[in-house]
């Protein structure tokens, strides 16, 4: 009887704890909003995928990344050309970032893969300058908005999305050969998504960086401590008369 009273207290501070997240998100970003897209081009279909004779690929795209699985048919090995790569919101471009370089100072310091016959890679595409580091922690910024932070004005501007396209270049190199494959995604419909139902999107883990300054202080403390017990215990062993030593 004791367990069952236990764990109906745990589940209900599981429940308040979720509904007060759901509430602070929802007081400090107003509604959230979920858009689904449509691949439009180079043509259109029901599924977010493409195929021809060299490749296959699969498309998903969260809130601030259009993410892909990417299969080479062809007999050649391939590569994505990343620092030729480019993603366009409302027709605005972009350099792009991918799971390499998504933490690194630079996007164009990526070490690609080489998908060989048959084989695929799982990666993502987020514009260069949509993702920062605040001192503390990693953000990223929407694709196009999804929460209209308690303005009417943002929340028509979201409403009104459905047509709004959003575009990615990969150039792929297939043997020697680079061919830029371009792909057109448009916003068919656009829903709120209640906040106990929202999950981040998945990412790779960040790197773990500890500040350095509380690390270099905390080295010279060490450093300090070794220094002076050391020359403690080297005092008092001097200071020490010695005995004779006994048969």
């Amino acid at each position: 009887m004791t367990a069952r009273i236990v764990s109906a207290v745990v589940l209900f501070f599981i429940l308040i704890g979720g509904c007060s997240t759901a509430s602070r998100l929802q007081s400090s970003f107003g509604t959230k909003y979920k858009y689904t897209y449509r691949l439009v081009s180079p043509f259109s279909g029901r599924t977010m995928s493409f195929q021809d004779t060299r490749l296959r690929i699969l498309f998903r795209i969260d809130d601030s990344a259009i993410r892909f699985k990417l299969q080479n048919l062809s007999a050649s090995t391939m590569k994505v050309v990343w620092e030729d790569a480019s993603i366009g919101v409302r027709n605005r471009f972009y350099a792009v970032r991918n799971t390499r370089t998504l933490y690194l100072p630079s996007y164009r310091d990526n070490a690609v893969p080489a998908i060989m016959q048959g084989g695929y890679v799982i990666d993502l595409a987020i514009p260069a300058e949509n993702i920062s580091f605040d001192g503390e922690q990693w953000a990223e910024k929407d694709l196009l908005p999804t929460t209209d932070r308690e303005s009417h004005a943002v929340r028509q501007s979201i409403l009104n999305a459905k047509g709004n396209a959003v575009n990615v270049l990969l150039p792929i190199r297939v043997g020697e050969e680079v061919v830029n494959y371009t792909f057109k995604f448009e916003v068919t419909a656009v829903n709120v998504l209640p906040w106990e139902r929202y999950k981040k999107p998945r990412r790779p883990l960040p790197p773990v960086s500890l500040p350095e300054p509380a690390f270099a202080g905390t080295d010279q403390i060490i450093t300090a401590v070794i220094v002076a017990s050391v020359v403690g215990i080297s005092a008092i062993l001097l200071t020490q008369k010695k005995s004779p030593p006994s048969e």
